[in-house]
C-alpha cells in the first residue's frame, strides 16, 4: 500500500473536509489557497491533526489577529506527541480558516506508490532496495533519499492536476501561495499550475516555510512574520496586504 497524504480524504464532521489532499468548506467561498508539499501519514512521529499542524503557521496566524508576537512555539514538534493544550486550539484552527477564507493543497498525494509491503523504521523513514529514504526530505541528506530520489524511481504521485481543477472550480481564489521555493522536483508543477488557463488573473506568491528552516534571526516567530509581511529579497513575496487588512491584521503592530 502507498504512503497516502496524511489528509488525503478525510473529514472533520464540522464542515470541513479534505478531498484529494485539498481542503474544502461550503461555510463560505475560499479566496486563498495555500499550496505545501507533502504531509505522509507515517505511523511514528506524525501527529498532525490539520494541514501544516505541527510548525509555525497557526501559530504566527493567531499573532498577526492579536496584533503581537506572544506565541512563540510551534503549534506542535515536527515530530512525535504533541504537549496538550495546543495553542491554538484546533477550534481556533477553524476559526481562522474562516477569517482569512482559507483552502489548503500539497503537490503530493502518496509516495511508494508500487510497493505492496512497506516497514518503516522508527524514525519513519523506510528501506527501499537496501536504500534509506525520508518521506518529507526534498533530497538526499547524509546519504539518506528523499522526495527527489523517490520521483526519480518513479515512487510519487503528484496532486497538480486535481489542485488545476480545484482553481477552476473556484474562480474566486485570487491569491495562491507556495511555502517554499519552486525549484528542484517543485518547480515543474508549480509552473503547470500557473501556466493553466485557469490560473489567468490569479495572484502567485511564494513565501518562506512555515517551519522557519534555516531562517536567519531570533527569535523564529518575529523573524518569520517579519519575513512574511515586510520581505524585500528578490526570491521571496509578502503576503498580500489588502487581503490581511480585510481580516483585521494591522501590519504596522509588526514594524520595528
Amino acid at each position: 500500500m502507498p504512503v497516502s497524504h496524511k489528509f488525503l480524504n478525510h473529514n472533520w464532521e464540522n464542515g470541513f473536509r479534505a478531498e484529494n489532499a485539498i481542503l474544502k468548506t461550503d461555510l463560505y467561498k475560499p479566496e486563498v489557497l495555500i499550496i505545501g508539499t507533502n504531509n505522509p501519514s507515517t505511523p511514528n512521529g506524525n501527529y498532525a491533526d490539520f494541514f501544516y499542524g505541527r510548525n509555525y503557521f497557526w501559530t504566527a496566524f493567531k499573532n498577526l489577529v492579536n496584533g503581537n508576537y506572544n506565541l512563540q512555539q510551534r503549534r506542535m514538534p515536527p515530530n512525535g506527541a504533541p504537549q496538550f493544550p495546543l495553542n491554538p486550539t484546533i477550534e481556533e484552527v477553524f476559526d481562522l480558516c474562516k477569517r482569512f477564507k482559507f483552502s489548503f493543497a500539497d503537490l503530493i498525494s502518496s509516495v511508494l506508490i508500487n510497493q505492496n509491503e512497506i516497514n518503516f523504521l522508527a524514525n519513519d523513514n523506510v528501506i527501499l532496495n537496501d536504500i534509506q529514504y525520508n518521506l518529507i526530505n526534498d533530497n538526499k541528506i547524509a546519504g539518506i533519499g528523499g522526495l527527489a530520489e523517490l520521483n526519480a524511481i518513479g515512487e510519487v504521485a503528484w496532486n497538480t492536476k486535481e489542485i488545476i481543477k480545484y482553481l477552476c472550480e473556484n474562480p474566486q481564489i485570487k491569491n495562491i501561495y507556495f511555502t517554499r521555493q519552486p525549484k528542484g522536483i517543485w518547480g515543474n508543477h508549480w509552473n503547470e499550475i500557473k501556466r493553466n488557463d485557469c490560473s489567468k488573473n490569479r495572484n502567485f506568491y511564494v513565501i518562506y516555510t512555515p517551519s522557519g528552516n534555516s531562517l536567519h534571526g531570533t527569535p523564529r516567530m518575529n523573524t518569520l512574520i517579519k519575513h512574511w509581511l515586510f520581505n524585500e529579497t528578490v526570491n521571496y513575496n509578502t503576503l498580500n496586504e489588502e487581503w490581511l487588512q480585510n481580516c483585521g491584521v494591522d501590519i504596522e503592530n509588526f514594524r520595528d
